[in-house]
């Protein structure tokens, strides 16, 4: 039987809060239908238990992109849960201003989900800000759409050095190995079809067809529409909130977090989950000013 669920928009043009689901029921057919119409139409979805398990949040994750969760993801996960923390040990970017980006933008199939569940967050606690490369390409004003139609971008791991401005804070990864991909400026989601504004501030590089200047010059214009105020939605932190996210259809970012500053701890689940191999590396994470 159906869940009885209440659908909220958070933001006019994506994200929607999904309220009455219970994580202690199977998810059933008919729900779990639902909530991807709306995962896949607003792009971001939120849901808030101050006691969602992990299991509960991988089974979701993978529901909401149409696959089951594998079982040897889920036992390494309840093994080893990964954290986007600036307390816990080894936890994920756990300092530093993040400017916008997809996570693996350079890679040929980037995730197609991304998860975090609050599981302990102190006030002032430094929220995470969302865009949607769908609503960025679809009110694209026509003369810059005519300008970018049919140029391709080149994203790789980090193109933040020389976009983060005179902010020492702004967090820089470096790889051992550099991977890039290039896609065209409207891209095509894989799963939706949507069209999708396609760059961002952290991970493109350049614009394949233009001499670097033009480019920079080019993609700021880009940037400056899609990262707009009007655009863009501060999600603010509470303990039990789990944001689901198209990590292709949105980009996220983030202020500065501070070691020293409030415990920020979120829980994160990738779908698909990364495959880890022999030639796979961890970034070394580092802010400018310590470059």
């Amino acid at each position: 039987m159906a869940q009885q669920l209440e659908v909220r928009d958070l933001h006019p043009a994506f994200g929607s809060e999904v309220v009455g689901l219970d994580p202690s029921a199977p998810l059933d057919g008919e729900t779990v239908q639902l909530m991807r119409r709306v995962f896949d139409d607003r792009g971001m979805v939120l849901v808030r238990d101050p006691d969602l398990s992990l299991a509960f949040q991988t089974e979701l994750s993978y529901a909401l992109i149409g696959e089951p969760a594998p079982a040897a993801v889920d036992t390494a996960a309840r093994k080893n849960p990964y954290y986007v923390s600036n307390k816990e040990e080894n936890g994920g970017a756990p300092f530093g201003r993040l400017l916008f980006h997809s996570d693996g933008m350079w890679q040929e199939q980037p995730f197609q989900l991304l998860s975090l569940y609050a599981v302990e967050v102190e006030p002032p606690v430094a929220p995470t800000y969302f865009v949607s490369t769908v609503n960025g390409w679809k009110t694209l004003p026509d003369d810059l759409r005519a300008r970018v139609e049919g140029l391709h971008v080149e994203h790789g791991h980090d193109a933040t050095y020389d976009r983060g401005g005179a902010d020492s804070d702004v967090l820089i990864s470096t790889f051992e190995e550099e991977e890039s991909t290039i896609t065209s400026i409207g891209h095509r989601h894989p799963r939706t079809g949507a069209t999708m504004l396609y760059a961002s501030q952290m991970m493109t590089k350049r614009i394949v067809e233009l001499e670097r200047p033009e480019s920079e010059a080019l993609l700021e214009e880009l940037f400056t529409h899609l990262y707009a105020p009007e655009n863009t939605f501060a999600y603010d932190w509470q303990v039990g909130d789990l944001v689901l996210w198209d990590n292709m259809a949105m980009q996220h970012a983030r202020p500065n977090v501070s070691v020293e500053g409030p415990v920020r701890t979120l829980r994160k689940v990738f779908a698909p989950a990364p495959v880890v191999t022999a030639k796979t590396h961890r970034p070394t994470q580092r802010t400018r000013a310590t470059a």
